[in-house]
């Protein structure tokens, strides 16, 4: 199926995403991929949080013999059923991302077919540190850091710096503090949009 739709010269950009992700997850450590389902899947132990936030949307949709194995499981392990998650969670890690990086990953990836990703950009909030559209936008923004610079959308106290410092520190090294360059993506400045 991934050989079809590469196939494709348009596509939309959940496609687009679905591929990227697909194609990172084969590159991760199984350590990394521990990470990933501890801080963002296993907080949760019970059926009931685990079937309501399939239902809102919060998390993709996983066979019930698969739920139940999360919830008598204390500790995540690696099966085929949890690179749904993996993968759901490096698609999330794609949202905000302009189309032109979807495109030159998908080139990457399949340098023979040049393909087009198709489709509006999700609404992003703009950090107030590096000024690219990064964090979740408006109000759903609060408390987001951003990957771009490592600015928690919070102000001055959550950051221990003001924002003009921040703002100086990412000119000249590329994120708010030199401790953060740890923590940034190093493809953050070529995913999303900068503003103008």
């Amino acid at each position: 199926m991934l050989a079809t739709i590469l196939m494709k010269h348009r596509m939309d950009r959940s496609e687009a995403k679905e591929i990227v992700a697909t194609n990172e997850l084969k590159n991760l450590s199984n350590e990394r991929k521990i990470q990933i389902l501890e801080e963002n899947y296993w907080w949760f132990n019970e059926k009931v949080a685990i079937k309501e936030s399939i239902e809102e949307g919060s998390y993709p949709k996983i066979p019930d013999s698969f739920i139940e194995f999360i919830h008598k499981t204390p500790n995540p392990i690696l099966t085929k059923e949890t690179e749904i998650l993996l993968i759901d969670f490096l698609k999330f890690k794609l949202k905000y991302t302009t189309n032109l990086y979807l495109k030159t990953q998908l080139d990457i990836i399949n340098p023979n077919i040049q393909n087009n990703v198709i489709g509006e950009v999700e609404i992003a909030g703009l950090c107030p540190c590096c000024e690219y559209y990064s964090i979740d936008y408006g109000e759903d923004g609060f408390w987001d850091i951003c990957s771009v610079c490592f600015w928690e959308n919070g102000g001055d106290g959550p950051n221990h710096m003001t924002l003009e410092n921040a703002k100086s520190n990412f000119l000249e090294f590329g994120a708010i503090d030199k401790e953060s360059l740890n923590y940034v993506d190093k493809e953050a400045k070529r995913k999303y949009k900068k503003k103008l």
